[in-house]
């Protein structure tokens, strides 16, 4: 009996690493897209605020635009100032004019903070484009190395499953089913070890001559607590490896 409850020890042992490996893989998608939503969410930040610059620009350009042109109107309406007849023309024309170079005087003004604006703007813009560059960069890497590790699993995975069906084959079909009820059953831990006369899975002590049947491993002996497949580890290389 020994020997083939040293094999679920070794099987167990496949299982919980098949099952840690599932495990992981199982989050790398997860991984992957939260990269790449952290990624999309600093894309978006940059591509709004150049966006806003952009703005800017033609608020501007629209500003001085009218600058100009309103400019133009002042310089036409003060050459013809002295051709006015009429006072009351002549003062209505004048308060015109002032009226004309205040609203300029302003817009001039908000000229100004928009290109204060706008050399803050670009160099924030500057700054983030490179930024977002390395970012890009090392997430890339990382979602790389995700995906090559997901395909290391895959590998890894398979190679375990290869000795997990070798190690079946030596296991009495009805030991093996006992052995995947309590798998099932205990989060994977069917088999325990028994260490200083207790489980060490419920840690619960066994009677003496409880463990002194276990010693001899001559019956399938199960925890009286837990009702795992208990094993006495006396230093079995098989159980060593596992």
């Amino acid at each position: 009996m020994r020997e083939k409850v040293e094999r679920l020890v070794v099987l167990q042992a496949i299982d919980l690493r098949v099952q840690e490996m599932e495990r992981e893989k199982s989050g790398i998608p997860q991984s992957i897209a939260s990269l790449e939503e952290e990624l999309r969410k600093e894309e978006d930040k940059f591509r709004v605020e150049k966006a806003e610059m952009e703005k800017l620009g033609k608020d501007r350009r629209q500003k001085e635009k009218d600058l100009e042109e309103e400019t133009d109107r002042v310089k036409k309406a003060e050459s013809k100032v002295f051709e006015i007849k009429t006072n009351k023309e002549y003062q209505a024309v004048l308060r015109e004019i002032e009226s004309a170079k205040k609203l300029n005087r302003q817009r001039e003004e908000e000229i100004l903070e928009i290109l204060e604006k706008l050399e803050q703007g670009q160099k924030w813009i500057t700054g983030a484009e490179k930024d977002l560059e390395g970012k890009r960069k090392e997430m890339q890497a990382q979602i790389s190395g995700l995906k090559q590790k997901e395909a290391s699993f895959e590998q890894e995975m398979a190679g375990e499953v290869r000795q997990k069906e070798e190690q079946e084959k030596e296991i009495p079909v009805e030991l093996l089913s006992k052995y995947r009820m309590l798998a099932g059953k205990r989060q994977g831990i069917a088999v325990a070890r028994v260490a200083h006369g207790a489980c060490q899975a419920c840690h619960m002590n066994l009677r003496p001559q409880l463990y002194i049947e276990l010693q001899k491993q001559e019956t399938l002996i199960l925890c009286p607590n837990c009702s795992r497949i208990l094993f006495w580890d006396n230093g079995s290389t098989k159980a060593e490896r596992a």
